[in-house]
């Protein structure tokens, strides 16, 4: 679903370059109708999570949050909403093609080390791990 790929992009945060050259996730947000599953990634790593109406535009407010939040910043920021938009801080609007770039990204760390022959890491590989 896409709560669940929101997720496991924050539970893989690592794997991004964009997320892993600024130290990480410093928050993430999803729209209410979107599933809970991204509450509990994030509470389990430690990054504030927010829950908002439907539609982009509250997500721009979080990505403008130091200006917003006394000066706290939330950037780099994962975000998403329940028709599968996912996106990031690098541009306000859902970005269907940093989605895609985002799990081949998580994809390729994982396949790491795989000796050539050996079944690649898939999908659903990584709900197992």
């Amino acid at each position: 679903t896409p709560s669940d790929s929101m997720a496991l992009i924050c539970d893989n945060w690592e794997s991004i370059p964009q997320f892993a050259s600024k130290g990480g996730l410093n928050g993430v947000a999803r729209s209410m109708p979107s599933s809970a599953a991204l509450d509990v990634v994030a509470e389990a790593r430690g990054i504030p999570c927010f829950v908002t109406p439907t539609g982009w535009k509250f997500f721009g407010n979080l990505m403008s949050s130091k200006e917003s939040f006394d000066g706290k910043d939330y950037g780099p920021f994962l975000c998403g909403e329940e028709s599968f938009g996912t996106g990031s801080d690098h541009v306000r609007e859902k970005d269907g093609l940093w989605a895609v770039l985002a799990w081949m990204s998580i994809l390729s760390k994982a396949n790491e080390g795989v000796a050539d022959g050996e079944a690649l890491v898939g999908v659903k590989d990584l709900l197992r791990i």
